[in-house]
Formats: structure tokens, sequence, C-alpha cells
């Protein structure tokens, strides 16, 4: 009986390291990303300036309400991206977690394949 108890504990603990891992990764993955997209955004006016049609088409697909007062370059950014931004803010990420599972994942995955110079 001992063993058999054992042996459960033992498989539950290793699936437990095994998720613990997972998570650990993704949310290395992701800090890595946000802090790519937030260093874009930062110089969102810059870039546009100086681009190719192509980063001009990433920034008009991660900003929306953009105005430029001067040299001051303010916006918002589209939805999940702002999303992304909020989380930085935040070491406990489950509040966002509601937010990324009701998002409308089919029209994202519509708007990314025109980005297909991203491939």
């Amino acid at each position: 009986m001992f063993n058999i108890k054992l042996k459960e504990y033992k498989e539950r603990q290793s699936e437990i390291e095994l998720d613990l891992s997972q998570h650990a990764t993704a949310d290395k993955s992701f800090y890595l990303n946000a802090e790519m997209l937030l260093n874009l955004v930062k110089r969102a006016a810059t870039v546009f300036e100086s681009s190719e049609p192509a980063t001009k088409k990433i920034l008009n697909f991660l900003l929306q309400n953009c105005k430029l007062d001067g040299k001051k370059l303010s916006f918002e950014l589209k939805t999940p991206f702002n999303k992304v931004l909020q989380a930085t803010t935040s070491s406990n990420l489950l509040p966002l977690l509601d937010a990324f599972r009701t998002l409308d994942w089919e029209r994202m995955r519509t708007e990314m394949s025109g980005l297909s110079f991203l491939e």
C-alpha cells in the first residue's frame, strides 16, 4: 500500500515539475516578446518616419490613435498588445488569463495572415 501511494506521489511530483518547467519557459518567452514589442513601440515615431512599407504595416497592426505633437508621439496599443503592456507592470499574469482565453483568435489569425512578409 505504501509503495503504491509513494509511486503515485512521485508521478504527480514529476508532472508538477514538468508543468513548472514549461511555465517558466513560456514566461521567459513572453517577457522577451514583450520587451521586443515595447522597444519597437518606444521607437515608433522614428521607425515610422524612416521605415519601409513593411515596417509601417507592423506599426499599423500594433498601434491605434497615433498622434504626433511636435516630437512627442502618443498612441494606444491595439488588443491584445495592450494586455502585454499591462502585464509588464504586474508580476502576476493570472488576471490576463481570461483576456487571452476569450480573445477572438480567429480574427487575430486572419489579421496576421495579411502580414505574409514576416514569414
